[in-house]
């Protein structure tokens, strides 16, 4: 177990990393809170000192992969208001990055969409899609008022195949 002493905030982060890591490789099912513990190097008495319960910190560990690949995902199309393929391209090679960087990532997309048919799954997740389906609609609906993008191209569709091509490339 570590004895280096952290504060609060940083002990949070270093469990909800290393959670995230024994989730993308045994699943939400596989994993304990003792593997969890062993992960990060603290007892399992503070999982739950932090957490609560396994689920809660499953749910943390969905928002927080979620938060970062929609935060990154915002930021870039913000600045590209005039250059759709510069937007584009500089998307996919965040999340191409990201995703090489922290395979773990790209495990938990696929694990998140596989527990969507829980509730407290899809109330994380449900939101950061929304808020990724709108940034993206949002740009090409720009674009097009500028005559970048064709105007027949309905900007929800598209979002939803540009969106759905991150999921692939997971």
């Amino acid at each position: 177990m570590s004895t280096n002493r952290l504060p609060a905030a940083e002990r949070k982060r270093q469990i909800l990393d290393s959670a995230i890591r024994v989730f993308a490789r045994s699943t939400y099912h596989g994993s304990t809170t003792k593997s969890i513990s062993e992960e990060a190097g603290v007892t399992e008495a503070l999982i739950y000192r932090y957490f609560g319960s396994k689920r809660a910190l499953f749910l943390e560990a969905i928002d927080h992969t979620s938060s970062r690949l929609v935060e990154g995902l915002e930021a870039i199309l913000e600045p590209h208001h005039s250059d759709p393929l510069e937007a584009i391209s500089e998307c996919f090679q965040f999340y191409v990055d990201l995703l090489n960087k922290h395979e773990e990532l790209a495990k938990m997309i696929f694990l998140v969409l596989s527990e969507l048919d829980q509730k407290d799954v899809r109330e994380v997740y449900l939101p950061y899609q929304r808020r990724a389906l709108k940034a993206i609609a949002t740009a090409i609906d720009d674009w097009q008022s500028l005559g970048l993008v064709r105007e027949d191209i309905d900007s929800r569709s598209a979002a939803w195949l540009y969106f759905g091509s991150y999921l692939i490339l997971a």
